[in-house]
């Protein structure tokens, strides 16, 4: 349950939860290395990060057009532009 913790944090500060929303995996977990990074928090692989997501009850989709996590997005001051 330690684990989950800074990922509480990472998603209380930095994104929308909404049942509409979406957000494709690789972005949130790059949004979420330079939060971790920025915080002193520990990072976790992506594997982890996207068990420890659905854990928190956000399911993970594929689709032709990319991988996506559903009811979460991040808000714009924390998007990690390409």
């Amino acid at each position: 349950m330690k684990k989950l913790k800074p990922l509480s944090r990472f998603v209380k500060k930095c994104c929308l939860v909404a049942s509409n929303a979406r957000y494709p995996a690789l972005e949130l977990y790059l949004t979420y290395v330079n939060w971790c990074l920025n915080a002193g928090a520990p990072v976790h692989d992506q594997f982890t990060f996207l068990e420890m997501l659905e854990k928190h009850g956000f399911s993970y989709g594929q689709k032709k057009n990319g991988c996506w996590f559903k009811g979460i997005s991040v808000l714009p001051p924390y998007r990690v532009i390409d």
